[in-house]
């Protein structure tokens, strides 16, 4: 089977719904040793991992304050999200968020994180599925 390169989409010959590539390695899990690990401070763990953006949405819900003013102040999201994740543009925007200690912090951390994977979701994803295998498909929103 031959395959065509189309900017950042593959398609191959044969039935299939279209893939970008970036969307699915920005919301994959990772492997515990690429998870996030949150601390309150230096040498003080809250015993709190995330593995993928949907994991870090749930995380940012329910760990204190001071951890998430800690690793924003510290540059911790924007290092995993770009580094790992491989999303600059999520962490160019997490780290335009202005380091407040109250509520309104979760809020826009959540809501960044929760607006990018809209996007993501929104953009094409693309399978191929022949009569050997099927492959499921992240869900598309629009």
């Amino acid at each position: 089977m031959s395959s065509k390169i189309q900017g950042k989409r593959k398609t191959k010959k044969g039935r299939g719904l279209k893939v970008n590539a970036d969307a699915v390695r920005i919301l994959r899990t990772v492997r515990n040793d690429e998870a996030f690990y949150f601390y309150e401070a230096i040498g003080k763990p809250t015993g709190e991992m995330a593995r993928s953006l949907f994991e870090f949405i749930e995380k940012t819900n329910s760990v204190k304050l001071e951890s998430l003013l800690f690793h924003l102040q510290r540059k911790d999201f924007q290092n995993w999200i770009k580094k790992t994740l491989d999303d600059s543009k999520l962490a160019r925007r997490i780290g335009s968020i202005p380091p407040t200690y109250n509520d309104d912090l979760r809020i826009k951390i959540r809501t960044t994180v929760e607006n990018r994977i809209k996007e993501l979701r929104g953009e094409s994803l693309t399978l191929l599925v022949n009569e050997e295998c099927a492959v499921a498909s992240l869900s598309s929103t629009s």
